[in-house]
């Protein structure tokens, strides 16, 4: 199949950012190559995302079920299709990404673009990715993930990132090495492509990874599920930037201590797993999240410690004392 023929598909996951989400959504309909299909994953949102939807004529109407998610599709004047699924309710990123995914590629689409709602593209961000996958084919590569470049939002001079690019071996195994600025790893780029992805922001990945490497482990609930997901899937494909596809993102900052820690805790202890030492990154991390705990009063050392059992238990799922 011909790279013209290839049909991609975006996932958007949403959740009570309405304002955001039509930015993002405008810069996807708006791509200099325009998307086969957008599937919109409206995680049970409650501030009138479906209303706005709606009211701009971007989706049609849908129901709604507290029991299976409901879905809803329109045509795009570029011969696309809108999917809207609103979810019986709130299954954070993780579940918003299984779902997405899962709908996609049953669909037959070749390539999924995955992004939250609070990402703005370029124009030609999804062309690029486009252009560097002929590329790689060119070199005879045909099983990689390909990341725009994640810069921070209104950042001048196009130099700072939204999340650090990471280094990796020969081998594709992870060093702790972060870079903050493009700049600082230039001399690495070729071809415009640097050896890492940062999911799930502006990443292409295969429709065939579903079938080779699973969906996104929904019961992570929140934090960690692309994590789990891109180092499940560097075991089958190589992981690539591509420089000149740039989306934008709100500047990280760093998250206060409240009922979310309890997922970066819990799923941190499980993401360990694909790492060397595993036992030696988990006792690391419990002392430090121990550490936090303490801080932060009674509370925070159980929730804490509520985390740290069902991380070494494997337990997972949504807890109801643990959510928006």
């Amino acid at each position: 199949m011909s790279q013209a023929e290839e049909k991609i598909a975006a996932v958007v996951v949403t959740y009570n950012r309405k304002d955001l989400l039509g930015q993002c959504l405008d810069s996807l309909l708006q791509q200099s190559r325009p998307l086969d299909a957008l599937y919109i994953i409206d995680n049970h949102s409650t501030d009138g995302t479906y209303e706005c939807l709606l009211g701009r004529g971007l989706i049609a109407p849908a129901g709604c079920s507290d029991r299976a998610p409901v879905e809803t599709t329109k045509p795009t004047a570029t011969g696309g299709t809108v999917h809207y699924v609103r979810m019986p309710e709130n299954t954070g990123g993780a579940g918003g990404f299984h779902e997405g995914m899962k709908r996609a590629a049953e669909a037959g689409f070749d390539w999924l673009w995955l992004m939250d709602d609070d990402l703005l593209t370029a124009p030609d961000a999804l062309a690029v990715l486009v252009q560097k996958s002929g590329t790689l084919r060119s070199r005879g590569k045909e099983s990689f993930l390909l990341n725009s470049l994640v810069l921070a939002r209104d950042c001048p001079g196009g130099d700072v990132l939204a999340f650090p690019l990471q280094e990796l071996t020969a081998s594709g195994y992870p060093r702790r090495v972060y870079h903050g600025r493009l700049s600082e790893v230039q001399d690495q780029v070729q071809d415009g492509l640097y050896r890492w992805a940062c999911p799930f922001n502006g990443t292409l990945v295969p429709g065939r990874a579903v079938a080779e490497v699973g969906l996104p482990n929904k019961e992570f609930f929140l934090w960690g599920d692309e994590r789990d997901f891109l180092w499940r899937a560097s075991k089958r494909f190589d992981l690539y930037t591509a420089v000149d596809s740039r989306v934008f993102h709100p500047p990280s900052r760093e998250a206060g201590f409240d009922w979310r820690q309890y997922y970066g805790i819990r799923n941190a202890i499980l993401i360990n797993r694909h790492f060397r030492l595993p036992a030696l990154r988990n006792a690391k991390l419990i002392v430090s999240s121990l550490v936090k705990g303490v801080r932060h009063g009674r509370g925070g050392l159980t929730l804490v410690l509520r985390a740290i059992r069902d991380g070494l238990l494997g337990r997972l799922g949504r807890r109801e004392e643990y959510h928006p």
